[in-house]
């Protein structure tokens, strides 16, 4: 059974189930249906390059974490015009999450123990996942919480932004300082605007010009 793990204070995390339902009202996709949706928009070398380091191989099984071959996270963004607001959710293996964060940590951390682990998790995807306006001003996350299933960790944040999504920046590192072939995904919307985009280690900054 999954446990919900959310809370505006990552110090303080809360059971809440019906914020997930909010947020998610349908059950979400696994991560290699994921995994196949962000295949569809990289191009053929990258694909071949993934094929050949054997993340194609994997399978994912309740239980327990353990390390996973398939070195992907997947980050959605959506607008809200009306609040000014830009809301955020990473979804990354927790094997691979986990082992980020004990080795910044130097001892084990784990989902276990939310009251460690989110604060932890927020200043690394504030250090690993930026977002700039248009004019190059850096957008400081704030957290929003979080959710933990059997084998992928959920993290959700909002920043402010003015004048939507077309222009901004991004740059995703995610993961990136430990794993040689760890492939990011960034998926924008804003209304009926969307774009993915897909970080390597070489890609850099990348700004949105999102299409209908």
């Amino acid at each position: 059974m999954n446990r919900y793990l959310l809370g505006p204070d990552p110090t303080r995390a809360v059971a809440s189930s019906a914020v997930w339902g909010e947020l998610y009202p349908a059950n979400p996709p696994n991560f290699l249906t994921m995994f196949t949706k962000v295949l569809d928009r990289i191009s053929r070398p990258l694909f071949i390059f993934i094929a050949l380091s054997g993340m194609l191989l994997g399978t994912f099984q309740a239980g327990a974490a353990a390390p996973s071959p398939l070195h992907l996270s997947l980050t959605e963004t959506s607008y809200d015009h009306a609040r000014s607001r830009l809301s955020i959710t990473v979804r990354v293996q927790t094997a691979d999450f986990e082992a980020a964060l004990s080795a910044r940590a130097q001892r084990k951390i784990t989902t276990a123990d939310p009251g460690e682990f989110a604060p932890l998790a927020l200043d690394y995807v504030r250090e690993t996942l930026h977002f700039k306006s248009p004019r190059g001003e850096a957008l400081r996350l704030e957290w929003a919480g979080l959710d933990v299933t059997s084998n992928q960790v959920f993290l959700f944040f909002e920043t402010t932004l003015t004048g939507g999504i077309q222009g901004i920046r991004i740059a995703d590192t995610l993961l990136q300082e430990r794993i040689a072939d760890q492939i990011n995904s960034v998926e924008v919307h804003d209304g009926a605007l969307k774009q993915t985009l897909v970080f390597g280690h070489d890609t850099g900054e990348v700004a949105v010009n999102a299409k209908p």
